[in-house]
């Protein structure tokens, strides 16, 4: 069984003009990519295909919320995720990856399969620090580690002391 089918889009026969597609990404979108840092939550992606005679432009509208180990204390933390991204289709002689944003079809294609790249945004627009808004939302537990963690970090090296005064 393919799992990922619902993702490819055929657009040979498809009319000129823009077609609206709806997707929820969820725990078992994301089970399918071996690296995925997002294992729990729902995202809700609204694509836009708009064909023309020479190619195809796609506008990706991310909207949902992710669970994420806070990087602070490690329990889970709801990250909002909200985004728009967009990707053009040429048509060429052979399929490729030009740039980021541009992918060639060759004349032997007849679908785009959009699930590498709705992985991919999914986690582009994550925060790069994921934390509680507050040390107060964290597990103490955790927070007193790290306070012990911190007291041991004062004590100085008498190695390095004498280093100090090379200024």
């Amino acid at each position: 069984m393919d799992t990922l089918k619902e993702y490819r889009i055929p657009y040979v026969g498809l009319s000129i003009g823009s077609h609206a597609y709806e997707f929820r990404l969820n725990e078992s979108f994301f089970a399918l990519f071996e690296y995925s840092e997002i294992e729990k939550g729902e995202i809700l992606v609204e694509m836009t295909l708009e064909k023309s005679g020479s190619m195809i432009n796609l506008i990706f509208r991310l909207s949902g919320k992710s669970i994420l180990p806070c990087d602070r204390c490690g329990t889970e933390l709801t990250v909002d995720v909200d985004g728009e991204e967009k990707l053009i289709v040429k048509f060429g002689d052979l399929t490729e990856t030009v740039e980021d944003d541009v992918l060639v079809l060759g004349t032997n294609e007849h679908e785009i399969d959009i699930s590498q790249y709705l992985y991919e945004y999914a986690h582009l627009m994550l925060p790069t620090r994921r934390v509680h808004d507050t040390i107060e939302n964290c597990d103490p537990d955790a927070i007193d580690q790290l306070e012990i963690e911190d007291e041991n970090d004062d004590k100085s090296d008498p190695r390095w002391d004498a280093l100090k005064g090379l200024k």
